[in-house]
């Protein structure tokens, strides 16, 4: 995380003096295209559980499967108002990881099931898309509150490979994968700040409860963020990211996919304003 605000920091002593060319005052985000590229550090506690009618259900978090619980991933975001008071946005970023472990008890994930002493090779990936439609209800000297909807989409790729070893011998191995691709209706709130001339904030939140089609679950999105203005047209920021998400999918009548997780961690962005 230090690693982060040390980047944040660097880039904003360093580019304010070819760039800056005089703040132009407010809020940075007034403008009517804002492109973003960072990066997002992602501290992880996830469970993923797949499971069929016939056995048990496991719920494997990123220790069973072998993984670190943190990733460091690129990130992408644009924001156009097309309107006086209406906003569209959006914003790309993924989790990836990968592992290995020796599976310490016997569990099942999309009907395969797998020993204790197993030696398992793991992927989980992650990718989450966000797009909002917001409208400006308040507009003030130094502030403005948008309210709107959004989706809020999660493309989950989970694969599990497993091999039981006998003596020296490679023996009996099984493999499964499970996607789950939600896109999550909910509301969304947007404030912005305006300190000074070239420092401003922005808070952004999510929230859904609710059952609908194939799923049932709960989701919470929070990314408080300071931008320091650069110049006219550029602009740095520094936020703090809370994602938790507990989703189940009924695949079928007699198979589930299920994700619990909790994503923690700053951003940090380069924004360009035309």
């Amino acid at each position: 995380m230090r690693l982060h605000y040390s980047l944040a920091t660097a880039l904003m002593l360093t580019a304010a003096p070819t760039l800056a060319e005089g703040g132009s005052g407010g809020n940075f985000f007034d403008g009517k295209h804002v492109l973003g590229i960072g990066a997002a550090y992602q501290e992880a506690d996830a469970e993923v559980r797949a499971s069929v009618a016939s056995l048990p259900e496991v719920g494997l978090d990123l220790d069973d499967l072998g993984m670190e619980d943190s990733d460091t991933s690129w990130a992408i975001e644009y924001r156009w108002r097309f309107a006086e008071r209406w906003v569209l946005s959006g914003m790309a970023y993924t989790f990836d990881e990968s592992g290995q472990r020796t599976a310490n008890r016997d569990f099942n994930f999309d009907g395969n099931e797998y020993s204790a002493g197993a030696v398992i090779d793991t992927e989980l990936g992650l990718d989450t898309y966000i797009v909002n439609l917001l409208y400006q209800v308040y507009k003030g000297d130094s502030t403005e509150l948008l309210l709107g909807g959004g989706l809020h989409a999660f493309d989950l790729d989970t694969s599990i490979e497993g091999r039981a070893f006998v003596g020296d011998l490679n023996g009996a191995s099984g493999a499964s994968s499970s996607e789950l691709l939600a896109p999550l209706p909910n509301l969304r709130a947007q404030a912005f700040f305006t300190f000074s001339d070239r420092w401003s904030g922005s808070l952004s939140l999510g929230w859904l409860s609710a059952n609908y089609g194939d799923y049932d679950g709960s989701f919470i999105y929070a990314h408080p963020r300071l931008a320091y203005q650069l110049g006219e047209h550029w602009a740095a920021t520094l936020g703090y990211q809370y994602v938790n998400i507990d989703l189940t999918q009924e695949k079928s009548s007699r198979r589930e996919l299920a994700l619990d997780a909790t994503f923690t961690g700053p951003t940090v962005y380069l924004h360009y304003r035309f």
